[in-house]
């Protein structure tokens, strides 16, 4: 039998175990830190003397003291003190102090872009990747020309990419 789970090494209780809530208990701390995770601040090198329990980091490439070997990590101060947690490819996290979200994907916390081909609504992708430039209309003596053949463009790059029906 599993000692611990698959995803977060979260400690799962033994047949005959001895005191089972305090393997149970940090399970529970470890989920109630990474579910629906926001975090203080990713750049943080360590937090005050006293944080409040519950409070989380993601640890700097900064890091000192008692989270100096776990840069990337989430660090959760509990009753017990720090709980480190390895994120997994796809943890998402609300960095509190730069207001903006942030997804691990290959050992690295990005906030520069989604990992996302398209935001789908129902069946259809209401954004995705930009379509080509529309080309702004210079000069000419006939105005309302080039006008029908950007609106033309500007209508096609709004359908593509799903903000006005076909």
């Amino acid at each position: 039998m599993a000692e611990i789970t698959a995803r977060y090494d979260l400690a799962l209780l033994e047949t005959g175990q001895a005191q089972k809530e305090i393997t149970h208990n940090a399970a529970i701390d470890q989920i109630d830190a990474l579910l629906h995770l926001a975090v203080e601040s990713r750049s943080v090198p360590l937090p005050s003397a006293s944080p409040a329990v519950g409070s989380s980091w993601i640890v700097p490439p900064s890091a000192v003291g008692a989270w100096a070997d776990s840069v990337g990590k989430i660090a959760v101060m509990t009753v017990g003190g720090w709980l480190i947690s390895a994120p997994r490819d796809g943890c998402l996290a609300w960095i509190g102090d730069e207001q903006l979200f942030a997804v691990f994907r290959a050992g690295v916390w990005d906030a520069d872009a989604w990992p996302v081909a398209a935001l789908r609504i129902g069946t259809r992708d209401v954004l995705r990747s930009a379509v080509s430039a529309i080309v702004e209309p210079a000069g000419g003596a006939v105005v309302d020309v080039e006008a029908r053949a950007i609106l033309g463009q500007l209508i096609a790059g709004l359908r593509a990419v799903g903000i006005m029906a076909l």
